[in-house]
């Protein structure tokens, strides 16, 4: 029976970054990865400054860098068809976000992160179940029947993550949308080295640079969109084209009917505890986000930091993993909140979301310092709840003056932003509920055809590191 310091269950970004960082404070760290390749299926490329700086500590932004990684500045919105990009720069201090192929990313961090010393990746191995042993996970258990025993067991195998299951943290899981992703090959965006996102279709269109000349575009479509590839590129053709700009369009279009290209269900997965005795989730396990965004990498690599940090501090037992989960929500939190409100004013047509987007670009253009704390909230700079409330009840404001002489526009408007900050307080309480208990959950209990999963609130002795 093989026994290590700690088993990281997926071996992606997440995952490959995780290794790096606890094999840097000294820990044994076996990577099992499912895939004998890599996972055939579209995922993230693009990385805010904040998650690019964390690589860059860890020794893994040079490789990605020398994968074709290029450098990405910010953002620029386009709030309809016809109408003038709005910049989003990153501030200069925060350094630049970076956009690169999936793949060739995982490829390069499995190469780097998986030759260093004390780091060992499996490939090919799927996991079928953790191991129980007196209510804590003692290692997890393989589809060929081989046990592998650790201290601490990452769950870092996405957003459908079989080891949060089995782990009893089912989470709130939420089918927003499809996405239709072309790769574009010649035609430069409108602004060299920026995000592009394009409204005015019935969903958002979100293109970025990802390698020398390559831009990755995803559109984002709704649930009710007709299915299969000619219908979808009829659809794509007659509702969104008009709202990317020419030469982008063309190349758009020519991409989709000659290229096989590829559609994904986009979820939201919202979690409200990410640790259990011995075992944690990282990354897209622990929750995620529509992609609108790209907040996701740089979520992982906020956990990754986190979780090594604390591990490093106190060691591979719960109270680590307690600290662990109290910190990841505190960041998460506004990443959520931002994400959510900012696809819903987005995507929606109804009079009070067409409200709130005019007055969030009125908002934007009046202010740079607006520009830099909605860029702050969005990357991962500014991860206080309260920060998006406040910047939120601005956006409210500066809409409410553009409506006050529609009656039926105000209310709509009010409906609208009301109910926002209404799920934005709550989730704001719960999240401060969590940290104040301090509780970790334990391993379901498994009898019958039922799973149990029990929350348990630590003792007076563990809260007192709280």
């Amino acid at each position: 029976m093989t026994r290590v310091d700690v088993i990281v269950v997926g071996g992606g970004f997440a995952g490959m970054a995780c290794a790096a960082a606890l094999s840097s404070r000294g820990y044994k760290v076996t990577v099992l990865e499912s895939h004998l390749g890599h996972d055939p299926r579209f995922r993230g490329e693009l990385i805010h400054p904040r998650g690019v700086r964390a690589l860059d500590a860890l020794g893994l932004k040079a490789p990605l860098l020398a994968a074709g990684g290029v450098r990405v500045r910010g953002f620029a919105v386009s709030p309809k068809a016809g109408d003038d990009l709005l910049l989003l720069p990153y501030v200069q201090s925060w350094g630049d976000g970076l956009g690169i192929d999936h793949h060739a990313m995982v490829q390069a961090l499995r190469a780097a992160a998986g030759s260093r010393a004390g780091v060992t990746l499996r490939q090919g191995q799927p996991v079928t179940d953790v191991i129980d042993e007196d209510g804590r996970v003692a290692g997890v258990r393989l589809r060929n029947g081989e046990e592998l025993r650790a201290k601490l067991v990452v769950a870092a195998d996405g957003r459908q993550s079989r080891v949060r299951k089995a782990l009893g943290l089912e989470p709130e899981q939420k089918l927003l949308s499809y996405t239709v992703v072309a790769t574009v090959r010649g035609p430069k965006l409108p602004w060299r080295g920026f995000g592009h996102v394009f409204l005015g279709a019935p969903g958002p269109i979100l293109a970025y640079p990802y390698g020398d000349e390559l831009i990755r575009m995803c559109i984002d479509v709704p649930l009710d969109a007709p299915k299969g590839r000619e219908p979808m590129r009829r659809y794509v053709r007659e509702h969104f084209a008009d709202c990317v700009p020419q030469p982008l369009r063309d190349a758009m279009l020519e991409s989709l009917e000659q290229d096989p290209f590829e559609g994904c269900a986009t979820h939201s997965v919202y979690t409200q505890a990410c640790a259990v005795p011995g075992a944690v989730l990282i990354g897209d396990a622990g929750g995620c986000s529509h992609p609108l965004t790209a907040t996701g990498m740089t979520a992982a690599m906020n956990d990754v930091q986190v979780l090594a940090e604390e591990v490093g501090l106190r060691g591979l037992g719960e109270d680590a993993l307690k600290a662990y989960q109290r910190r990841r929500y505190r960041f998460v939190r506004a990443r959520e909140l931002f994400t959510e409100a900012l696809y819903e004013v987005f995507r929606a047509h109804d009079p009070g979301s067409e409200a709130l987007k005019a007055g969030t670009f009125d908002y934007w253009r009046r202010s740079r310092r607006a520009r830099d704390v909605s860029m702050g909230i969005l990357s991962g700079e500014h991860s206080q709840p309260r920060t998006f409330m406040t910047e939120y009840t601005r956006v409210m404001g500066r809409s409410a003056l553009g409506t006050w002489r529609e009656p039926s526009r105000t209310r709509s408007l009010l409906h609208t932003s009301l109910s926002r900050l209404n799920r934005t307080v709550e989730r704001s309480v719960s999240t401060w509920m969590e940290e104040r208990q301090v509780r970790l959950h334990r391993l379901p209990v498994k009898g019958g055809d039922e799973t149990k999963s029990t929350p348990v609130t630590l003792s007076g002795a563990a809260r007192s590191v709280a």
